[in-house]
C-alpha cells in the first residue's frame, strides 16, 4: 500500500464510503486511490477488532465483496452520495 496521510476528515469519509452500501470500492479508488484491499487495510487500521470484523461481515453477508463494486450496484454513480 502506498503510503498516503490522509487528513482526519479524510479518514472519516473513507471509513463512511466503506460503511456505506451504495457506495462501491471504486468510488473511493477514483476520489482517494484506495483498491478494494487497500481500503481492507484501511479499515482494519482506523477501527477496532470488533468494528472491523463487523464490517466485513456486512460487506460479505451482502452477497460477498462483489456486491460492493459498480458493476453490481445499480444504485450508485462516480460521486459520493452521502
Amino acid at each position: 500500500m502506498v503510503r498516503r496521510h490522509f487528513s482526519d476528515i479524510d479518514i472519516e469519509a473513507i471509513i463512511f464510503m466503506a460503511w456505506a452500501d451504495t457506495i462501491p470500492f471504486e468510488t473511493i479508488e477514483l476520489e482517494y486511490g484506495l483498491n478494494q484491499n487497500q481500503v481492507q487495510a484501511f479499515m482494519r487500521k482506523h477501527q477496532s477488532s470488533n468494528t472491523y470484523v463487523r464490517w466485513r461481515k456486512r460487506v460479505e453477508g451482502r452477497s460477498g465483496t462483489k456486491s460492493k463494486h459498480a458493476l453490481v450496484t445499480t444504485k450508485t454513480s462516480a460521486k459520493q452520495k452521502f
